[in-house]
């Protein structure tokens, strides 16, 4: 079934939810080609820079996984509009002062410039909305809407750039990005409003033993984290690929925004190739079969000479590169129980951010103090671990869908 054609059999508040993940995806994407630059027009070095993506990472891990246990205990969605008035907040302050100290706090506290897609309420709440046989295809079409949303926050990327040209201030032009990201947080504070959400029954006594079912989900939970965990080190190394951009090629804002415009409209493609893999492959050897280029390119990129065929390298990557987010995010929500998916998640979420916080910062200094190089061969070296760790510890272990089909 085609994924566009299947968002109207989709529930409705499924679809608040993929929206607003969409809307979130726009922001944030517009945030990933301009705020490390913005950061260093107003003065920040590249190793602060580096400590500050750290930062935001360490402490949304921490948010995540309090976020993922309080959503299933008190329910999703007040999770979620807390989540919408955080991103209210944080885009405030950037909105009326350049002090660095504040806006740093102010980043890390309100995960301004971060991933901010993806919670652990919001993806428990869209696998109870559906069921196990549309779940795969629903994550995939919600992954398919937030990689255009971005697309188009990519390309918006060119903003700051254009309103210089129009006469605006260097710096108020920048801002403006921000101005976007307060108003993505009040949409989003509007959707969430309208989910109706029944609460969840309280949870048995801590002091209840636990089950077999219950310990195997908490070793699994714990391999998991740790495949994922490798991912996420692999990934970070590329946290400041706009700002490698800026400083080995010389490019601004525009070239790099639209790269990357092209290069998440590649992957918006890519998902259906990710569906297709899926089911002649299972899951699990999907995910790790679209690995491969992923850590070859990295690899190689620095030996690559010039803008135009790094660009086309990477150009070539999006076609895999996101094409595990929905697997992965459909694999563990359908191998653990409603009652525990949230804190699932958020526990996926706090170990891999946590492994992954220092990387930025490792490349911030690498970048002024050592290569340009190194950060890339860490990115193949981990997104090849991930890989072959994950086929090896999940290739048996089949969620309810793949299980149905022998």
């Amino acid at each position: 079934m085609n994924r566009l054609s299947f968002l109207g059999s989709v529930p409705r508040d499924a679809k608040i939810l993929i929206f607003s993940n969409s809307f979130r995806s726009f922001s944030s994407a517009l945030l990933a080609v301009t705020f490390s630059i913005y950061l260093s027009k107003i003065g920040v070095p590249a190793v602060l820079i580096g400590l500050t993506f750290m930062g935001i990472s360490l402490f949304s891990a921490i948010r995540s996984l309090i976020e993922g246990v309080v959503a299933d205990r008190v329910g999703r969605k007040p999770i979620l509009i807390f989540i919408a008035a955080s991103l209210v907040v944080g885009g405030a302050v950037f909105l009326v002062t350049t002090d660095i100290t504040i806006l740093l706090v102010a980043a890390v506290l309100f995960t301004v410039g971060g991933t901010i897609t993806y919670t652990p309420a919001e993806v428990a709440l869209l696998g109870d909305k559906v069921s196990d046989g549309d779940r795969t295809m629903t994550y995939s079409l919600n992954a398919t809407l937030a990689t255009a949303a971005s697309i188009l926050g990519s390309f918006a990327g060119a903003l700051p750039e254009a309103l210089q040209r129009l006469g605006l201030p260097e710096i108020l032009a920048y801002q403006q990005i921000f101005v976007v990201f307060t108003a993505v947080g009040v949409v989003c504070l509007i959707l969430f409003s309208l989910i109706k959400e029944v609460k969840p029954e309280p949870h048995s006594a801590e002091s209840a033993p636990l089950s077999e079912q219950d310990l195997g989900e908490r070793r699994l939970l714990m391999k998991w984290s740790g495949v994922v965990a490798l991912d996420q080190i692999g990934g970070a190394f590329n946290n400041l690929l706009s700002y490698w951009y800026y400083l080995r090629f010389g490019v601004g804002p525009a070239e790099i925004g639209l790269i990357t415009g092209l290069g998440r409209f590649i992957a918006t493609l890519s998902f259906a190739l990710g569906l297709r893999m899926a089911k002649r492959f299972g899951t699990i050897k999907a995910t790790a079969i679209s690995r491969v280029p992923i850590f070859t390119i990295n690899i190689l990129t620095p030996f690559m000479p010039s803008f135009a065929l790094v660009a086309a390298s990477r150009l070539f990557m999006s076609i895999f590169s996101d094409i595990d987010v929905p697997l992965r995010q459909s694999y563990i929500m359908g191998v653990t129980r409603s009652k525990v998916r949230a804190s699932t998640y958020g526990v996926v979420q706090v170990v891999s951010r946590f492994t992954s916080a220092g990387a930025p910062a490792i490349t911030g200094y690498l970048y002024e103090f050592v290569s340009l190089s190194f950060p890339f061969y860490g990115a193949g070296f981990f997104q090849f671990a991930s890989a072959a760790t994950m086929y090896l510890l999940f290739k048996d272990i089949k969620p309810p869908e793949e299980r149905a089909k022998g």
